[in-house]
Parts: C-alpha cells; structure tokens; sequence
C-alpha cells in the first residue's frame, strides 16, 4: 500500500534502527543501512516453503528480506525496553515512552505499509523454545549475542528451535581471530557485554549443539551517514549434514583444533607475561634513573646554596 501524507511524517518522526524500502520512493531513515552488506550474510536466495524465524527482529529489515524471498516468518523481539541485559551502570538516553516506541513502532509501520504476513512474538531470547515458538527451518540472529550477559544459553535456546541452520551475526574482534577468546565491554556502558573472536563464536556455537559450523564472512558495518561502524562476523551453524558447503567444518574436526590452538593460546600468555616483566624492569630502571637524577640534583643544590654562603 501507498503511504498517506500522515504516514510519511509518521516514518520521518520515528527512530528507526533499519533502512526499509517501503515502496514508492519511501525509505526509512535507518541508523544502519543493511542493502549495501546483504550479500555478506549468505542467505539463501529461494525460501519458497520454509519457515524463518528472526530474534531480535528491530525495525524488522531481515523479517521483511526472508519473507520476500518466499519463507513463513516469525519475527521477535523484547515485550519492553527495559527487558534488555542491562546492567547498573546503563544510563538510559531516551524516556520509557520513547524507548518502548523504538523497540515496536517502526517495526508495526513497516509490517502495515508492506502488507506484509510476518507474524510478530514478543519473547525474551532466554525464553524462546520449541513450547513457546515452534520449531524452524531457518534460524536469524543478527546482532543481538552483543547484547546479552549470557551469550551461551541464547545459542542453546536458538538451536532448539533450528531444524536446519542458523544465521549467526555479531560483532566480533579480528584479533587473535584463531583463539578463543571474548572481550569483556560490560563495563562501558552496561548495555552490551561479549565481544567474541572468530574462534570463541565457532565454539560457542558448537557448545549449543550445532553439528557444523561455516565461516561465512567478516566485514564492518558502516552507520547509514558513513561514519565507521561495527566489525562483524557471520557464520552458518547447522543441525543436520543438509547444504553443507566445502567450506562447513564438522563439529569434531573444530574440537580436535582445540589443543593446538590452547598451546597457542598458552604460548600468546607466556608471551604476554614476559612483556610485563620486561615492563616492569623498565621502570624499575626509570624509577631508578628519575631517583639518581633527584639526589644529584640535591647534591648540586647543597653545593650551590655553600657558595653562596660563603660569599655572603
């Protein structure tokens, strides 16, 4: 349907996290714009006769992608703002009203404008299972592990509603990529917590039951005004051998990786370890130095202070 003058001041007064082509020249004025980074994501072009579920949906740019590539989709989100994992340090920068706006508003606008069939859930992620959403082909997590304290059990809870695969994004560190490792960013802002490596995301994803894993791609993901944006990861974590690729790594084959990469891991400690003694020695010998400088400086002034007393 073609939006009315009030529906277009409707889209231009909201917040919207999406860009959405609603049609007729209208666009959402998306924090991010996911079009230009679609293709990093993989995913499959024909779903005719699939069911998708989207977790976290947003302003519900993917819900609306998978359902105009042919699938059934639910789509889901917090019942409230303040449902999310923050912590005491969160320091809100909107009011409730406009928080609880954000979270549904623009996603009901675009969903009415597009005619579209999506069927909406509001659920916390720790809730969701095969009792209270049903069961799926496909399964969509994008940026959302971020967010949580508890990045694992989200990951058991979406791969026990996956029959197929999941679509996982997140952001991710591009250091020590091979290890698996995860930064702790809890303590900036109280309202995002994991930063995984590559590596740390695989296995987490393996620990939730996913029988294989497949690196899809690493990008950063620029805001929609082009000011520099999130380095993300996406991977494709299977539960049955259907649409493997060469490049899917069997869940066993990634475990039997592990003890090479903890002696790797080990070695990196070991590393980091002697960087501090050798720290700890240069200031040790820049005390020592800033200590000597100090007492020849009182030598010269003890000096100074006779000559001029003997010349009083």
């Amino acid at each position: 349907m073609q939006p009315d003058q009030d529906e277009i001041s409707l889209i231009s007064s909201l917040s919207w996290y999406h860009t959405i082509d609603l049609g007729n020249n209208v666009i959402t004025p998306g924090h991010y714009d996911h079009r230009p980074y679609l293709h990093f994501y993989g995913l499959p072009e024909k779903l005719s006769g699939k069911s998708v579920i989207d977790i976290g949906a947003a302003s519900g740019f993917f819900s609306f992608e998978f359902e105009r590539r042919g699938a059934r989709v639910t789509a889901t989100d917090l019942p409230k703002w303040f449902d999310h994992d923050f912590g005491p340090n969160y320091q809100p920068d909107q009011t409730p009203e406009a928080a609880h706006a954000y979270l549904h508003q623009p996603f009901d606008v675009a969903k009415r404008i597009l005619g579209s069939n999506v069927v909406k859930k509001y659920i916390n992620i720790y809730d969701i299972s095969p009792e209270t959403v049903g069961e799926f082909d496909i399964a969509f997590c994008g940026t959302v592990l971020l967010h949580l304290t508890d990045p694992i059990k989200a990951l058991w809870n979406i791969a026990s509603v996956t029959k197929e695969k999941a679509i996982i994004a997140t952001f991710i560190t591009p250091d020590y990529s091979d290890l698996s490792l995860a930064t702790m960013i809890g303590y900036t802002r109280g309202d995002s917590w994991w930063i995984p490596t590559r590596a740390c995301l695989e296995l987490m994803a393996v620990c939730a039951g996913f029988i294989g894993i497949e690196w899809v791609s690493e990008f950063r993901l620029d805001y929609r005004d082009g000011s520099p944006g999130p380095y993300h990861g996406v991977l494709h974590a299977y539960k049955t051998t259907e649409g493997w690729g060469p490049r899917t790594v069997h869940r066993d084959a990634l475990i039997a990786q592990q003890p090479q990469a903890m002696k790797k891991h080990r070695r990196l400690m070991d590393e980091l370890a002697a960087r501090e003694k050798e720290i700890e020695q240069l200031k040790a010998v820049i005390n020592g130095y800033e200590s000597g400088r100090f007492i020849r400086f009182m030598h010269w002034l003890h000096k100074h202070r006779r000559r001029e007393s003997a010349s009083v």
